[in-house]
């Protein structure tokens, strides 16, 4: 077996959990019904409010953070991204409770701001989960990244909406517990009966909201399945800080059961109640070889059999390979020689404490076949390239997003309007290089086609021409396996500027949805990584003639030999052409369609 790059190990430090303040939660005791939730919305009252936006990601930093592999990350509930809080540029402010279901900052701006529901989040997701409700998913064909799911609701789930998210496991209390706390502390917003802005877990009756019974059944199985962890105290006493309140959701998790589940109408007695203590999840299982691509996750390269080691936390490790069924392991687990697709290893741990089964998050490593033999351009070194200069038609070039976390991957994506190429993930770095690339990563290099114009090659890691950029409009690019679109190459401020001809728009990166596609109007700059000569063995410029079929004006650039044929039969020179269609007979006998207008 082949793997490359030790992985590193993540730990994330909480901190110090401080102690309810004396007489906070007098005012609930011995209340129910009415009066109980009167009271929990009472201590919501008159707290601070941090100014949404710019003071909410500094708020963030108190309250959202961990250390992983040496480094301070957001902590994401909705991604395994791994994002330094150096810049937030890729992520969310994003509300758990949808804003637009009760008129948001302009219907409460009280909880609009409200830190008890607002979390850093990966754009994609929060873009995906759009106002959809908590729920169980059983298909979660709209999206999933092994940590959020999002597809068509359950029997029984979405109060009539058609689809709703699912977190993990581990942030299902989580989530429980702001919604309970958000519906309690604003029940006088605007919170919208109808239409597509419909609070769906609601329900109205005598023009007064209440919690849905399917959805407080949910949001209590969901208050019990992750009890509170050191992550939510912790986060409690930062937002006190900030706010100058608590969520006694958090604190007294029972509290739920008096307002929404089978305790309802009994009186509520601190004296019979408990705060919650942290009980906190074994970590995940770490994998003993390989590179870390985000929160337990990893990547790594395989030809022959091997042993794949597996950390064991907690008193159980579960190991799963493909879409195999979980089976308990002692460490590690034996993986066969590679074949042709890629293999996922997903691992949990589980620790028995206190009577309960705490099972970890998942940790997932993808083993790519990779035949020793071929070329590897995945291990060399990338130095940023800011000008013309470090341009030439022998290099090999990556192409990063602006915030330097996205590598513009060999495949490429579609849905109904528009074609693209996906993020292959995350760069490492070393110092200012890129020291490892992903391994869907895309091998660009710049190929002449007419005066001052290029076409782009794609290769993939093994340095295998898969095609070349076509684009036939504004935000529709794609690769093509003969024709390409021709361009011109500038810089500004050191990002790198690929401009298709005919007003087709640049290639930019669209942080919200991670996609590279070319645009007409101010997205994400795309920074030009080059392989340092000398840095990789074995990185050749193929033989053959990798010239693509692209036109500029009335020029048409093929590959040597090939033949340009006009609808009549009649050869062609391929400069200075008529108006009409053409056929272009490249040498490898591949027919293409061209039209110059």
């Amino acid at each position: 077996m082949r793997l490359l790059t030790s992985a590193l190990l993540a730990a994330s430090a909480i901190a110090a959990q401080g102690a309810i303040p004396a007489g906070y939660y007098s005012s609930l005791d011995g209340k129910s019904g009415a009066d109980l939730e009167s009271a929990v919305k009472a201590l919501a009252a008159g707290h601070t409010r941090i100014t949404y936006g710019a003071k909410t990601w500094q708020a963030f930093l108190q309250t959202d953070t961990r250390q992983v592999a040496g480094k301070t990350i957001w902590w994401d509930m909705y991604s395994n991204n791994f994002v330094p809080t150096d810049d937030h540029d890729e992520l969310n402010i994003e509300h758990s409770v949808a804003n637009s279901w009760f008129g948001g900052k302009s219907g409460a701006p009280d909880a609009y701001a409200d830190l008890f529901h607002l979390n850093p989040s990966d754009q994609n997701a929060n873009n995906r989960k759009s106002n959809y409700p908590p729920g169980r998913v059983d298909n979660a064909s709209i999206f999933d990244n092994g940590l959020f799911r999002i597809g068509p609701c359950a029997d029984g789930q979405g109060g009539g909406a058609v689809n709703a998210f699912e977190p993990a496991d581990e942030y299902k209390g989580d989530f429980a517990r702001a919604y309970f706390y958000l519906l309690t502390a604003y029940p006088d917003a605007v919170w919208n009966e109808d239409g597509d802005k419909k609070a769906y877990v609601c329900e109205f009756t005598g023009g007064k909201m209440h919690l849905a019974p399917w959805a407080a059944t949910l949001l209590l199985e969901w208050n019990t399945l992750d009890p509170v962890d050191s992550k939510e105290l912790s986060r409690q006493e930062a937002i006190q800080t900030l706010q100058k309140n608590r969520n006694p959701f958090i604190d007294y998790p029972e509290l739920a059961k008096y307002i929404w589940g089978d305790l309802k109408g009994t009186a509520f007695s601190l004296s019979q109640t408990t705060p919650a203590a942290a009980a906190d999840r074994p970590a995940a299982p770490a994998f003993g070889t390989g590179r870390m691509t985000g929160v337990n996750t990893y990547s790594a390269r395989w030809w022959d059999a091997v042993t794949l080691p597996v950390t064991k936390p907690g008193d159980e490790l579960w190991i799963s390979t493909g879409d195999g069924a979980y089976q308990q392991y002692g460490s590690g687990i034996d993986i066969p020689a590679a074949g042709t697709a890629p293999l996922k290893v997903r691992a949990y741990s589980i620790s028995h404490t206190g009577g309960k089964a705490m099972r970890s998050s998942t940790a997932t490593m993808t083993l790519t076949p990779c035949d020793p033999t071929l070329t590897d351009c995945s291990a060399g070194t990338w130095s940023r390239v800011t000008d013309a200069s470090g341009i030439s038609t022998e290099g090999r070039y990556i192409l990063v997003s602006a915030s330097g976390r996205h590598v513009m991957s060999v495949n490429g994506g579609s849905s109904a309007v528009t074609a693209f190429m996906e993020s292959a993930g995350f760069p490492d770095y070393d110092g200012d290089k890129i020291s490892q690339i992903p391994l869907d990563a895309a091998i660009v290099r710049f190929i002449p086609a007419s005066e001052g114009y290029f076409t782009i090659g794609i290769s993939d890691i093994h340095d295998s021409l898969k095609g070349y950029w076509l684009s036939s409009a504004e935000k529709k690019m794609r690769i093509n396996a003969e024709e390409g679109s021709e361009g011109d190459i500038s810089f500004e401020n050191g990002n790198f500027i690929f401009d298709f001809a005919e007003g087709q728009g640049t290639l930019q990166f669209n942080k919200t949805q991670p996609r590279f596609l070319n645009y007409t109007t101010n997205q994400t700059p795309v920074r030009l990584y080059r392989l340092e000569p000398g840095s990789l063995s074995g990185v050749e410029a193929p033989a053959e003639d990798v010239t693509p079929v692209s036109v500029c004006g009335r020029n048409v650039t093929a590959p040597a030999g090939s033949r340009i044929f006009r609808l009549d039969g009649r050869t062609a020179s391929g400069r200075d052409l008529e108006a009409g269609l053409y056929i272009v007979v490249t040498p490898r006998g591949k027919s293409v369609k061209i039209l110059i207008h």
